[in-house]
Order: C-alpha cells, then structure tokens, then sequence
C-alpha cells in the first residue's frame, strides 16, 4: 500500500536527520500520514497536538513568544512582506539603470 510506503520512507529520512526541530516535523508528518491512511479528519492537527502540544495555528507564535522572553525583548521586528523574486530583481535592476543614466 502507499500509505505504507510512504510511512517507511518517512520513518527512514527520521532516523538520520540530525536536527531535532526537522525531526519534529518528520514525526509530525508521520503521525499525519498514518492518521489520513485511518480515515481521521483534520489528521495534521492532531498529529501536530500530540508532537507539540499545540495547535498548528499557534506553533509560530509560541516559538516567537519564548524568542521574545529569551532574549527579553517586548517585540521582534515586522518581517518584510513576501515579494516575488523576478519583480525584486526588476527593481534591482531599474535602480541601476538610473544610477547609469544619472553619471
């Protein structure tokens, strides 16, 4: 069966991946994929629960939260928004166009 397939696969790439956060997420996918194959609804959710304890909604924001107590700071700096890479090199570009244009 695929399902089972792809658990072996996942179960494989675990065993050696070195990084424990990477190792979470393999696990998670894991235990999502078993989940699925059972016929549970919303499968990553729970998987994510039993891994984290945590919805998946409020992962980011509870690694956030402790980064901000770590290094006790009130706030992170706002991410820049996300950007195509061809329309960032187009302002790149058309920025050096008129610095040539301008010597």
């Amino acid at each position: 069966r695929l399902a089972q397939r792809i658990l072996f696969r996942l179960e494989q790439v675990e065993w050696r991946e070195p990084d424990p956060h990477f190792r979470d997420d393999l696990r998670i996918a894991w235990i999502t994929v078993l989940r699925a194959d059972r016929g549970e609804s919303l499968p990553h959710v729970s998987a994510t629960y039993s891994v984290l304890g945590l919805h998946p909604d409020k992962v980011w924001p509870a690694i956030e939260a402790r980064r901000r107590a770590l290094l006790g700071i009130e706030s992170l700096p706002a991410k820049k928004p996300a950007q195509s890479v061809r329309a960032a090199g187009n302002k790149t570009q058309t920025a050096r166009n008129h610095e040539s244009r301008a010597a």
